[in-house]
Order: structure tokens, then C-alpha cells, then sequence
């Protein structure tokens, strides 16, 4: 048996720039343990499975699979899938807007991919609705395992705490003072993985405030947990991030609200995450997404 497989650079429009993930689009015939070993080959933070409906209540069933294991929902994966489908005429572009819903572990999403012509300009995902799970009440234990000083937790001017959010996926949202202490985090990863396992979260994703007017975050994700160290975008963690940021009165929303977060800056590999979210019926509706860029297509013989 053989399959074929891409391998697609996520939220950026550059090559070798966003974070890449690994997408199969026929995974029929593969089962979880055949997964997994394709998704540690491939050595990337994840590696997505994709088969078609049998009925009507959604388009693809979508498994996101780590080095580690498998995972509910991906931000980056899912902007991967999406994007390599439109490329490959499985999605046609019959309109500016094509609306296609994936079966996760998360639920069945829908995902938004936008034409201009006959190219893919964007893929947005839906994400589930912003759960937020528990305030981080140690906050010393944490600032020593990421590296600073527990003074360095927080945002100028707002009453900001480590708080545990999920669309999805739960990370901590880990507020820092500025873009220097950002970039010069330096987690012991060995205690994160410990603490994430413990708390039940999948890691911490640590940002600052750019430019509040333009809504500009700079953020870092962490994730040892699951095999990845740090991650150059992470779609689930800003979509999380964005309900944090409403939440907390950090940034004003009415009726909807589009933010950027930009990520991997400092691994090399930027990254731009779009985030939009809209109040409906008084629940926050968020959207993540961004570009995508194919890099390489190859098979994997099994």
C-alpha cells in the first residue's frame, strides 16, 4: 500500500516560514497504530488524516496525530488540509466562499476557504465555543518553570493572571509585560511537560500586547506534553487567546472584532494568525485562519 502525502507550510505566505504539517487526504485502510508511526516519520508537530463522509452530516472526517499521539483539533493542520484540497481541484472554486465542515474529535467545524480567481487567499476554521476551564493560582511555581520572574507576569495597565482557556484544545494563556521578556522566555521543558500532564492542559502559550490599537499580539507556544517544544503558529491557542483578551476587558469588543497574532518570529519561521470573532445570541463565534504555501508532495509506501 502506498499514500500519498503533502507537506504544507501553515499561516504564512512565505516558504519555509509558518509551521509545517504533514497531510495524507486518503487515509482509508490506515488504522490509529499505522497513523501514529506515519506522524513520528514525519517529525512535524502534526500529521493529518483525512477520509470522506459516508453520509450527509459533514464533508471529511479529520485525525490530528502528533509524534505522541492524537490530538482533538489543530489550528495549523487544519489550514494545511484545507488548502491542499482546494489546490488539488477537491474543492472547486465556485464561489469566493466555500463552506466545508470537518468531523474532529472536537465536533464537526466548519471551515471557510476563500478564492481570489482560481487560488486559495485564506483558509478560516470555526472553533468550539471559549471554555474558560481555571485561573493559575500558582503563580511562582509557573513563572520559574517558564523562565522568569513571577513580576513579569501580566499586562501594563490591565489585571491580567494565567488563566486556563479552550476552543478546543486547553492552554494556559500566560500574559508577559513586554516583547523582550517574550523573547527571552526560556521554559525548562521537562517541568512543563510535568505540570502540563498534571494540569491537564496541552502546554502554555505566552504573549504580549504589540499594538493594542491595530490589535497586534506577539505570542509563543509551548507544548512539550505533546513532543513539540515550541511551535511556530498555533491556531487553537490564539483562537483561545482571543476569548482570554474579550474576557478579561483587555481589548473592547461589540459586535465582532478581527485580531493578528503574529508567532515563530523567534524560531525563524514567522507566522501570521488571523482571528475573527463575532457575538452571536451573546456567544463569542471564533474564527482562526491564515495562508498556507505547499512545500513538498511525496509517498509513503506500508
Amino acid at each position: 500500500m502506498e499514500k500519498i502525502f503533502y507537506q504544507i507550510d501553515a499561516f504564512t505566505d512565505r516558504k519555509f516560514g509558518g509551521n509545517p504539517a504533514a497531510v495524507l487526504l486518503d487515509a482509508e485502510g490506515l488504522d490509529e497504530e499505522q497513523m501514529l508511526k506515519i506522524a513520528r516519520e514525519m517529525a512535524l508537530s502534526e500529521t493529518v488524516f483525512v477520509r470522506k463522509s459516508k453520509g450527509n452530516k459533514y464533508d471529511y472526517e479529520v485525525r490530528f496525530f502528533t509524534p505522541k499521539g492524537e490530538v482533538d483539533l489543530c489550528g495549523h493542520g487544519t489550514i494545511a488540509t484545507f488548502f491542499i484540497m482546494a489546490e488539488k481541484g477537491m474543492i472547486s472554486a465556485t464561489d469566493k466562499k466555500v463552506i466545508m465542515k470537518q468531523r474532529t474529535l472536537a465536533g464537526i467545524l466548519p471551515v471557510e476557504i476563500y478564492f481570489q480567481g482560481n487560488r486559495v487567499e485564506k483558509v478560516m476554521m470555526e472553533q468550539k465555543s471559549p471554555n474558560h476551564l481555571f485561573t493559575v493560582k500558582d503563580i511562582d511555581n509557573i513563572a520559574n518553570i517558564m523562565g522568569i520572574n513571577k513580576y513579569d507576569i501580566g499586562l501594563e495597565g490591565f489585571k491580567a493572571l494565567p488563566m486556563v482557556y479552550s476552543t478546543g484544545i486547553p492552554d494556559i494563556m500566560l500574559p508577559v509585560k513586554n516583547l523582550d521578556l517574550l523573547k527571552k522566555m526560556n521554559p525548562d521543558f521537562e517541568r512543563l511537560e510535568k505540570y502540563s500532564k498534571e494540569h491537564r492542559v496541552v502546554g502554555a502559550h505566552a504573549f504580549t500586547i504589540e499594538n493594542i490599537e491595530k490589535k497586534l499580539i506577539s505570542c509563543r507556544n509551548f507544548a512539550p506534553a505533546y513532543g513539540i517544544n515550541e511551535e511556530a503558529a498555533t491556531g487553537t491557542s490564539n483562537g483561545a487567546l482571543a476569548a482570554y483578551l474579550i474576557e478579561n476587558r483587555i481589548i473592547d469588543m461589540e459586535e465582532s472584532l478581527s485580531i493578528i497574532c503574529k508567532q515563530g518570529y523567534f524560531m525563524d519561521r514567522p507566522s501570521q494568525i488571523f482571528v475573527e470573532v463575532e457575538r452571536v445570541n451573546r456567544e463569542l463565534v471564533i474564527k482562526v485562519g491564515g495562508r498556507a504555501v505547499l512545500i513538498i508532495e511525496g509517498k509513503i509506501y506500508l
